[in-house]
């Protein structure tokens, strides 16, 4: 996320943009006074450091713009605090740039929320530190090379009780088949051998996978996705094999049916129809892994004992790896309004 805002910001305007990644560095000890502005960017679960590290920010340096952005904030702009001096909600491209604009005319808004952009820019790989792109052991993917990531939509069409990103997006939309052709080879030239795609959900529009098919294939790159159980049948399994993605990660969520079915707000789902995704991918020679949740609102201690027989399924039906995870009530989810 931050390299696409980054890259965006820099193939637009006149301004440069260093990255401060908290995966390698201290964000503690970074020097901050050579920045005119400053955003921080968090989830709900990292709101608190990004408040922790905006104070510790004013009182060394006092100086500079501090805006807020990311999922939480976006998801739940009540909790905005005046450590920061602004605010942008969702995506943060175009928003960033009126803001950008704003500030040199001295008429910074408390908030910027701006349609979302079509026209993106490649990513800038060398915004981040090169550790990245290092030879090492994936663990995803239980082998040794060097990852790379990959977006080829924005958004989910389903609405799942737990989940904030849905909102986060708003809407669905497919980046074009030229951009992702693009993506891969540019990814190609940080000799990447296994990618990460990033979609909400790969799987929604067969056609366009079919034709991406191809150029998936010719990268010889190995590649992972995250399916939806009820969107895996035998053509699906086949155009994933080949288009060279050896590994699918469903959020299986639950054991249970009548649990599953609330928790992804949809009834034509069941334990059954996880058993048949994991059974279609397995027969097609695709590594599965998943997660699934426990402690979510109704559920009895009987349910989340069927999550457990539901993991010992797996376990037994060359499942590769499961998370499980406390159900957590994120902003804007239906989980939020029960809690």
């Amino acid at each position: 996320g931050l390299v696409y805002l980054a890259s965006y910001i820099q193939n637009n305007t006149k301004y440069k943009v260093d990255i401060i990644d908290a995966n390698y560095q201290d964000i503690f000890r970074v020097n901050y006074s050579k920045y005119g502005l400053i955003g921080i960017s968090a989830m709900t679960v990292n709101y608190t450091k990004a408040l922790e590290l905006a104070n510790w920010i004013r009182f060394c340096y006092d100086n500079g713009i501090l805006i807020i952005g990311g999922v939480h904030i976006s998801t739940c702009p009540e909790s905005f605090n005046p450590i920061f001096d602004s605010m942008i909600i969702g995506e943060g491209e175009k928003a960033f740039i009126e803001l950008l604009y704003d500030l040199e005319l001295n008429q910074l808004k408390p908030k910027y929320q701006k349609e979302i952009t079509n026209n993106l820019t490649l990513p800038d790989w060398d915004l981040i530190d090169k550790r990245y792109f290092k030879r090492q052991f994936n663990t995803t993917f239980a082998e040794w090379g060097i990852e790379g990531w990959l977006l080829t939509s924005r958004g989910c069409p389903y609405r799942c009780r737990f989940c904030s990103t849905t909102q986060f997006w708003n809407k669905i939309r497919f980046y074009p088949d030229n951009y992702i052709i693009a993506l891969i080879e540019d990814l190609k030239k940080k000799n990447v051998t296994h990618i990460q795609i990033w979609d909400d959900l790969f799987t929604m529009d067969r056609e366009r996978l079919k034709r991406l098919i191809p150029y998936f294939k010719n990268s010889g790159i190995k590649f992972n996705c995250q399916p939806r159980i009820n969107c895996i049948d035998d053509e699906m399994c086949q155009i994933l094999k080949d288009s060279n993605i050896t590994l699918c990660i469903f959020g299986f969520e639950s054991g249970n049916t009548r649990v599953l079915r609330y928790l992804k707000n949809d009834n034509g789902l069941s334990i059954e129809r996880s058993k048949q995704a994991i059974r279609l991918c397995r027969k097609y020679g695709l590594d599965v892994q998943g997660s699934v949740m426990f402690g979510s609102p109704t559920e009895t201690l009987p349910e989340m004992i069927d999550t457990l027989k539901f993991m010992f399924w797996c376990l037994f039906n060359s499942v590769q790896r499961l998370w499980a995870f406390v159900a957590t009530p994120f902003p804007a989810t239906e989980f939020w309004k029960y809690a």
